[in-house]
């Protein structure tokens, strides 16, 4: 009986620590260079041509993604210790030779969702070092656009 306990309180432990955190709220992104956009106000955008920028792994784009969208994978490294509003960008890799060169275009970055922070910090990066002026971020992913009814490919 000892050693279920045991290993129960081993497995809950190992997922406590290994359960990814949120990535900011709003406001605390908004500090970082990072615009919150709704999925509605998303699909608005959408429909007026904004470009959709998917930071996701390439595995996951193939599977599906929203119509149109623009690969532009973000390869964050520093796992749950580096999930910070103002993490450390050093070791990170961001795939730009897709972005366009208009740097007012509107762009909307997305990922998987609350727990997924490359859409996030893309964001950021393009605020903050590449100089887009016009970045939104898309916090809820493509988990909450496909809900919605929105086009996916």
């Amino acid at each position: 009986m000892k050693k279920i306990i045991l290993l129960l309180f081993v497995i809950f432990v190992g997922v406590a620590f290994a359960a990814k955190p949120t990535t900011p709220e709003p406001a605390e992104a908004a500090t970082m260079g990072a615009k919150y956009i709704s999925v509605a106000d998303a699909k608005k955008l959408f429909d007026s041509g904004a470009t959709f920028l998917d930071t996701r792994k390439p595995m996951e784009v193939s599977q599906n993604r929203i119509k149109g969208a623009i690969r532009a994978y973000y390869d964050e490294k520093g796992g749950n210790k580096n999930k910070l509003a103002a993490w450390d960008q050093s070791a990170d890799k961001f795939q730009t030779e897709n972005l366009p060169t208009d740097k007012g275009a509107a762009l909307i970055t997305y990922c998987n969702g609350e727990k997924c922070w490359k859409s996030y910090k893309a964001a950021v990066v393009l605020t903050k070092k590449l100089g887009y002026t016009n970045v939104h971020w898309m916090r809820d992913g493509i988990p909450a656009w496909k809900k919605a009814g929105n086009p996916v490919e």
